[in-house]
């Protein structure tokens, strides 16, 4: 089981995933920072899965602000294999912060179609936004 407030930073050269569990809000933080690869979100995730089976944890604030570049060549496995896997986990909503470019964005409004009907998905501009909407599941 996870501490009350546990985080930690996966390194993938360049690009990096931190992860904070926050018990007291009932959700899991994710800050992706770089250019990521197949390879390094499907890392990412699975420790975010992990997470998730470990504490309960229902929400997820995945924050994208610190993004570069689009994600897309993940988006295949993140609606048929992870979403499903963490929505049997317990997750039932996300708060996803957009990333400030372009690709990112529409990394997001490729998969927001293919998940949405898994789990409650809202799309944010601002990490604060996120936090309130969260809040309030």
């Amino acid at each position: 089981m996870l501490a009350q407030e546990q985080s930690t930073v996966l390194q993938f050269g360049q690009a990096s995933l931190r992860l904070v569990y926050d018990a007291q809000n009932g959700w899991i933080y994710g800050d992706w920072i770089g250019v990521h690869s197949l390879n390094s979100i499907q890392k990412g995730m699975n420790t975010l899965l992990e997470w998730i089976q470990q504490t309960g944890a229902s929400k997820y604030l995945s924050d994208n602000t610190n993004i570069v570049g689009g994600w897309n060549t993940a988006n295949e496995w993140l609606a048929d294999v992870w979403t499903p896997m963490a929505v049997d986990a317990g997750m039932r909503y996300v708060a996803h912060v957009l990333a400030p470019g372009i690709f990112g964005q529409m990394s997001m409004e490729a998969l927001e179609p293919q998940i949405n009907s898994l789990v409650t998905i809202q799309l944010f501009d601002s990490v604060a936004d996120a936090q309130h909407w969260l809040s309030e599941q």
